[in-house]
């Protein structure tokens, strides 16, 4: 859906990006990642046109976007930021509604996809439709940047740092909420974020960038386990990549079948994390736990030995 073949970004004497090549495919949400000034907001908004590149192609869906005009190309493209940029004059609604409107879409139709998004992003229509941007909470405020980036169903999702000025509760509802949407839209993500846990925690391709360049790139199971370099391990955390790699990874893959001794006092989900588990285990001082399915009931135990990987005959 978008290639980056050999893009350069300078202004003036100074390179922000440097001869980067990157892929992201149809439905894939990838996230840039990187220190202040590494050039992943810049990488962003070259996608769009907010900043011409120096060198280089950008494609998007196999054309080249100098072909498009700027006003088409981005119209296509949903764009959210960490500010909203909501216009404060004007209501919930008519903010979510500005590009169909732009689109000259029928007016029935505009507010049938207002009230569907915000129906989906958690806003109820009667609470929230006629409210201004003043009236709502930051996690409120987001959402309906987010539903006004999805108004014209575009293929591809642009984000910078959305969630960047929320508090941690907020931001990590958010964060779920976006991969269960991402779930069901199969949209083209591409995301930026400095903070290493929430790229983790999202990207189904993580770039890691530093200088300009991009330092490395695949699954983030693999750059934990296999950093390209000491940047790249430290910027992944360094020793707490153990946790980290944790926070990924499901109970279930690593539970065993319920044995004939009594089950654990203590429980834990199939689906939580194993960095979940092992924060039950050390907060309770279990060295066992049952594991439940949806409806609460057993269906396997995890002991501290397997979580950690150790392969024993239990």
């Amino acid at each position: 859906m978008i290639d980056l073949i050999h893009v350069t970004k300078r202004f003036g004497a100074t390179t922000a990006v440097d001869d980067i090549s990157l892929s992201v495919a149809q439905g894939e949400l990838c996230v840039l990642v990187g220190t202040s000034g590494c050039g992943k907001s810049t990488t962003l908004r070259m996608i769009n046109r907010l900043i011409e590149h120096s060198d280089g192609e950008i494609h998007i869906d196999g054309q080249q976007i100098r072909a498009f005009r700027e006003e088409t190309l981005r119209r296509r493209m949903g764009y959210a930021i960490q500010s909203t940029g909501l216009f404060p004059h004007w209501t919930v609604a008519r903010n979510i509604g500005l590009v169909p409107r732009l689109l000259k879409w029928p007016q029935a139709r505009i507010r049938e996809r207002v009230e569907e998004l915000m129906t989906l992003l958690g806003l109820p229509v009667s609470e929230f439709a006629d409210k201004y941007p003043r009236q709502l909470s930051g996690g409120q405020a987001q959402r309906v940047g987010v539903a006004r980036a999805l108004a014209a169903d575009p293929d591809i999702l642009l984000m910078d740092e959305p969630f960047g000025a929320l508090d941690p509760i907020t931001r990590e509802t958010l964060q779920e909420e976006l991969r269960a949407l991402q779930g069901r839209l199969h949209k083209t993500i591409v995301f930026v974020t400095h903070d290493m846990d929430e790229a983790l925690r999202l990207a189904d391709r993580l770039v890691v960038m530093d200088q300009g360049r991009i330092k490395q790139q695949g699954h983030p199971l693999e750059l934990l386990r296999e950093p390209a370099d000491a940047f790249v391990e430290s910027l992944l955390g360094g020793e707490d990549r153990g946790l980290k790699e944790a926070a990924l990874l499901p109970v279930s893959e690593r539970m065993l079948p319920l044995s004939p001794r009594l089950l654990a006092r203590e429980r834990v989900a199939h689906d939580a994390s194993l960095r979940e588990a092992l924060s039950i285990m050390l907060w309770r001082h279990a060295e066992r736990l049952t594991v439940v399915d949806d409806e609460d009931l057993p269906i396997g135990e995890l002991s501290l030995r397997r979580l950690v990987g150790a392969k024993a005959h239990e």
